[in-house]
């Protein structure tokens, strides 16, 4: 089955702008436009929504009447308008061109921002090319977008689902019965011998805390009144107290319960305003702390829903599901229901909120399992103990294509996305050119910081960011050659990277690891390795971190510590491996099979991802940077002293590739096998040829 296509669109409130970005495999784009309402404006705009849902429902309002219908079309077009306009909507027309073509299910990830932006009932959003609810075709989506985000459960058949109904005697009574036998009916309907549906007797939080931590539950369905405290600034749910009377459970309260619950996918919470927070945290909301507790996917409701829409979404949705849909789109079918059934509104209520862009919390029992992570077979990497190799080094002239451009002294030298080239220069300049023919593609003016040290790309070939003397991060648009997020953490590191989909950057600061959004907000930050008296290490060497990057998958963080040891930290800065070294490591890379390591002491060590090391190469000039190719089993290395060498990891084979003038600033393998280039401190970047060994490697595969 082909993946789906994701639309990630982020809102971001300023002070009298919003910036619009959005970003998918069709390319991305960033604009800057005036909010559609002012303040107060806004506010009453929103009353006005509201009070058009509850009319839209009403018995008292003639159906025929457009009056409610009118009034929310124009806010959505309005919204529409100011959001999805110039580049912006040409990137969501080829997202949806593309999704056609290729039979792919398009889906728009929303990511806000902002005190107001965040109350907004964005599924109102009309889709520019149809006039017609966007939300009601394509998955309209909260992307909360979890560093380490729980992965699909491979399922053991039953489903296990856990119903709560609250019945407090002091709050109206809900019409959880009928609820009850429709979801047990969708769902035993289409997989009878596989969907276990338990519904509790009880309706207190005794009662649902012993069920969680008791049994293996998959989804959980709560029927219960909710709202949000704006005192304690937390979303909750009410249930039953001892004395049969309502009982708030709020977010925090919530989540400890699900704590012990690791089979948990699902959550759908039937309760009013279950997905409202506060206005500067998006996390205070019910739904999304559960999410953020690690609950891949949360359905709540951003509005009083009526008993009756909260039924046919919910046996429509549980339909969905147990006929295999991904949980996005069963939202979006479950949605027309409504529409199409009840003809109000509330088809807009329900909201989906996502830990990451996995819409599949579960996978199939008989899908095979994740091939192991296993070191290439060969003389070179074996399961025997480790033994010090000394591989034959072959005399080859190197074969330089040619010199692609000189930039003046520079620190570090980066390939991007395309083949592009970056340059981190000692004039301050950032400066980017292609990999091909050294054309110039932009330059970055100094923004008011010391020079750039250290150089990270995002996956995407607009943004690259620089780490600085003083230790600021800032992230440059290469189209506009302007900084568009300035990160000032504090202490002077040259440690930088990008996560592999662009949405995070882990940066050291002494010894702790941060982590930033792509807003530049701190979403992480813990202690990378324990701190040594004095700050020195035994050898004498001042305890400072070396390279940083992250794992495949992006759901680990590889680190260099200032105490010489590497460490696989997760996102909650627990050390999974630690890679033990007796000098600095001065240079990092890896793969899926793979970490290699280039020490203070010369030599370059091969790690297995479960902290074996497999094999070490003789001593030589410390290594001060390493590559691996993507389209060859080599890695390259270049060492203190500017000489290039290339081994293959499966042989052990390995030659000089190349002979630098100077000490190196980087080094990297262009794209389809085409040659590697390399840059020196005193600014000249040179293009290179393979070994002819190597182009035999691609032959022989």
């Amino acid at each position: 089955m082909m993946k789906g296509l994701p639309f990630r669109l982020e809102i971001i409130e300023g002070a009298t702008e919003w910036i619009v970005r959005c970003s998918s495999e069709c390319g991305e784009a960033s604009i800057r436009v005036p909010p559609p309402y002012a303040e107060r404006e806004l506010e009453a705009t929103l009353a006005r929504v509201e009070a058009s849902l509850t009319k839209s429902y009403s018995p008292v309002v003639t159906r025929g009447t457009a009056t409610p219908e009118r009034s929310v079309r124009e806010f959505g077009k309005r919204l529409t308008e100011a959001v999805i306009r110039d580049t912006i909507s040409l990137q969501l027309d080829r997202c949806i061109n593309r999704s056609r073509t290729q039979n792919r299910s398009l889906r728009i990830l929303l990511r806000t921002d902002g005190p107001h932006v965040g109350r907004i009932p964005w599924e109102y959003l009309v889709d520019p090319s149809r006039k017609d609810y966007l939300a009601l075709r394509v998955p309209v989506v909260r992307d909360l977008r979890l560093m380490d985000p729980v992965p699909p459960l491979r399922l053991t058949l039953p489903l296990r689902v856990l119903g709560i109904s609250a019945r407090p005697s002091d709050l109206p009574p809900l019409e959880e019965k009928r609820e009850r036998d429709r979801i047990a009916h969708a769902l035993q309907r289409n997989s009878s011998d596989s969907v276990d549906v338990h519904w509790l007797p009880g309706d207190r939080w005794q009662d649902l805390a012993q069920a969680l931590r008791s049994g293996k539950w998959h989804v959980l369905h709560c029927v219960c009144h909710g709202g949000f405290d704006e005192d304690l600034n937390a979303g909750y749910i009410q249930l039953s107290g001892d004395d049969g009377s309502a009982m708030r459970l709020h977010a925090g309260d919530f989540e400890r319960l699900i704590a012990d619950s690791p089979h948990l996918r699902l959550i759908v919470l039937n309760a009013c305003d279950s997905a409202v927070s506060g206005a500067e945290d998006v996390f205070t909301s019910t739904a999304a702390s559960l999410v953020h507790a690690g609950v891949p996917a949360v359905v709540a409701m951003q509005y009083e829903i009526t008993d009756q829409a909260a039924l046919v979404f919910a046996s429509s949705f549980y339909e969905r599901i147990a006929e295999g849909l991904p949980v996005d789109r069963a939202v979006t079918r479950a949605r027309e229901e409504v529409k199409m059934r009840q003809g109000s509104l509330e088809w807009a209520t329900p909201v989906l909120f996502l830990a990451s862009d996995q819409t599949r919390v579960f996978a199939a029992a008989d899908d095979p399992p994740p091939r192991p992570r296993t070191p290439p077979s060969g003389p070179d990497f074996t399961t025997d103990p480790i033994t010090l190799i000394k591989p034959t080094v072959e005399e080859q002239l190197p074969e330089r294509i040619g010199v692609l451009t000189e930039v003046g002294p520079c620190s570090r030298l980066a390939l991007g996305p395309a083949n592009l080239l970056a340059a981190a220069c000692e004039d301050g300049m950032v400066r980017v050119f292609t990999a091909t023919d050294g054309e110039l593609v932009a330059q970055c003016p100094p923004v008011q910081r010391e020079n750039p040290v250290s150089l990270a790309w995002s996956p995407w070939r607009r943004h690259v960011a620089s780490r600085h003397e003083d230790g600021a991060v800032v992230v440059w648009d290469l189209q506009t050659e302007s900084a568009v997020c300035v990160i000032s953490p504090g202490g002077q590191s040259d440690t930088l990277a990008f996560s592999a989909d662009g949405r995070w950057l882990a940066l050291t600061v002494g010894n702790r690891l941060h982590v930033y959004d792509a807003r530049g907000a701190r979403v992480r930050d813990f202690q990378a390795w324990p701190a040594k008296k004095g700050g020195m290490l035994r050898t004498g060497v001042k305890a400072t971190p070396g390279p940083v990057t992250f794992t495949p998958g992006d759901r680990h963080v590889l680190v260099a510590c200032g105490d010489s040891s590497v460490r696989q930290l997760n996102a909650h800065g627990q050390s999974v491996m630690t890679l033990p070294h007796h000098q600095v490591v001065l240079s990092l890379a890896c793969t899926e099979d793979l970490v290699a390591t280039g020490c203070q002491d010369g030599q370059v060590r091969f790690w297995s991802w479960q902290g074996r090391l497999l094999r070490r190469t003789g001593y030589g000039e410390p290594p001060r940077h390493l590559a691996f190719s993507n389209d060859f089993p080599v890695l390259a290395v270049a060492d203190e002293e500017g000489t290039v060498t290339c081994r293959d990891l499966t042989s052990g084979k390995s030659s000089v590739a190349a002979k630098l003038g100077s000490r190196p600033a980087g080094l990297a393998f262009l794209e389809n096998g085409t040659g590697f280039v390399t840059g020196t401190r005193t600014g000249v970047i040179e293009r290179w040829a393979l070994p002819d060994w190597i182009e035999e490697l691609g032959g022989a595969s």
